[in-house]
């Protein structure tokens, strides 16, 4: 089986794939505010220790981050707090698995399953239209949705996931 991970400082999508790129199971990990870095990367690594002792994952592959910054959204702290905490979760990884994660660049991900976002969408569109499309080919892919008729926070970390799943499987 395969293991995606999305990791950010504030959830953490998880996707396990079976190698006829059938959903396993898609999970998010989310952390309060008030939780250090170190507290979220061993809580990573212990989802991690439950998903090994339970399925037979051969191969991990991890969402890059960013490195470049993000239409001014995004600030050198965050983007360094980021890097940091990243490293963090690739040394859980190779604690639990015994050998690296594969570094997997989001756009290229996305390149190679053929998701083709239009231009001129909203990023908050962007976040639905991969959910969207994630669920078309993998219908075992299930969301709630939240009163106003949006998929609950943490959906998209989790299609995000699947996404680097889904490629980790066509690569190797």
């Amino acid at each position: 089986m395969i293991l995606g991970l999305d990791v950010s400082s504030s959830k953490i999508g998880i996707a396990v794939l079976n190698m006829d790129k059938k959903i396993v199971t898609a999970d998010v990990i989310k952390f309060k505010p008030e939780t250090s870095l170190e507290e979220r990367a061993k809580l990573l690594e212990n989802k991690l220790n439950k998903l090994q002792n339970y399925y037979l994952i051969t191969e991990v592959f991890v969402e890059e981050p960013f490195i470049a910054f993000g239409g001014g959204k995004t600030t050198a702290h965050t983007m360094a707090k980021l890097q940091r905490f990243n490293g963090m979760c690739c040394y859980s990884i190779y604690n639990v698995f015994q050998s690296p994660p594969q570094m997997v660049n989001v756009r290229v991900a996305r390149t190679k399953l053929g998701i083709k976002i239009p231009r001129g969408i909203k990023p908050t569109e962007v976040k639905r239209y991969i959910i969207d499309f994630i669920q078309l080919s993998n219908p075992e892919f299930s969301y709630n949705l939240t009163a106003h008729g949006n998929p609950v926070p943490g959906t998209d970390d989790k299609a995000d996931a699947v996404v680097i799943a889904l490629y980790g499987l066509q690569t190797i």
